[in-house]
């Protein structure tokens, strides 16, 4: 699939301009006709509402950045993947998204004040989510992918042609991180933008009891539970193709008596498949899977703040 095991990347021109242009895209969307009610215009003239909007305005530009750069990534595994099983994963994200708005907990249940602030809200919600789709249908990809390499093992050991196969071993797992903290970052700007809301609806009057921060926890550990089922599976199954290659480039003797050069072979197989667990890795993997929910704690206190 892949001849080196470096990821390929958007143009930076690209994804800077497509963040400027859907950041200004969602200010725009934002302020005007802000005070074309009593209540929105009271709810606009608040500092509070401007932080919102700035912070909003940051996490479209973001998910649109994130989007754009992870595409490329994203069309390489949906190659072999087939366009079937590509739009599967994509129509899982969007399915997921309905199921979230219609029967998922809310952060927020009070009406924005903002002036058909309700259609505003969910057309940038939806330009968003669609700019997370390669992150999160990535790491399904890459676990089809995984699937699908799991028969190719024993027949590159036996031709002798195992080198193409680390090659893909080691870009699947730099494409899962990717994915796996890409996706992270878009959730957590979702969730602190939506603590800037609570924060502007305090401001506005609103009582607090109307807006519990356990709606905003328990929003942001939907989403932690959802980045560790859609992550963990993906990593344990790029882990089993890594030790099985292993072992059938180094079994295990049949006397049980392995020499050193067999402990040599396996540790630099491990060493150059970054296989073991360091805490630079698990650190990396936990700060994306918590991430979400960190991002709601912190939403929580700031907005507790007002």
């Amino acid at each position: 699939m892949v001849n080196n095991s470096t990821l390929p990347t958007a143009p930076g021109r690209a994804v800077r301009i497509s963040a400027v242009v859907a950041a200004y895209a969602a200010l725009l969307l934002l302020k005007v006709g802000s005070g074309h009610t009593p209540s929105s215009r009271s709810f606009a003239a608040l500092p509070a509402f401007d932080t919102w909007v700035w912070a909003y305005a940051a996490e479209v530009g973001a998910a649109v950045a994130i989007g754009t750069a992870t595409l490329p990534v994203f069309r390489m595994l949906a190659e072999p993947a087939g366009r079937r099983t590509t739009m599967l994963m994509c129509l899982a994200w969007a399915a997921f998204g309905i199921l979230i708005t219609a029967f998922g907990p809310r952060a927020l249940d009070e009406a924005n004040p903002l002036w058909l602030g309700m259609a505003r809200f969910l057309t940038l919600n939806a330009l968003t989510w669609v700019f997370v789709t390669p992150s999160f249908a990535g790491l399904l990809l890459v676990q089809v992918r995984l699937s699908a390499l799991a028969g190719d093992i024993a027949s590159a050991v036996d031709d002798g042609k195992v080198g193409p196969l680390i090659v893909e071993l080691l870009w699947l797992r730099a494409a899962m991180l990717r994915f796996l903290l890409t996706f992270a970052t878009a959730i957590t700007g979702g969730v602190l933008a939506l603590g800037a809301l609570r924060g502007a609806l305090l401001a506005h009057g609103t009582s607090a009891s109307d807006l519990p921060v356990l709606r905003l926890l328990t929003y942001g550990g939907v989403f932690t539970v959802t980045t560790a089922l859609i992550f963990v599976p993906a990593y344990i199954a790029w882990q089993e193709r890594v030790f099985a290659l292993r072992d059938a480039l180094h079994p295990i003797p049949e006397d049980g008596r392995p020499t050193q050069d067999w402990f040599e072979a396996r540790d630099g197989f491990d060493t150059l498949l970054a296989a073991r667990v360091s805490a630079r890795r698990v650190l990396t993997a936990t700060f994306g899977v918590l991430a979400p929910l960190a991002g709601s704690v912190v939403s929580a206190l700031l907005s507790a703040s007002h």
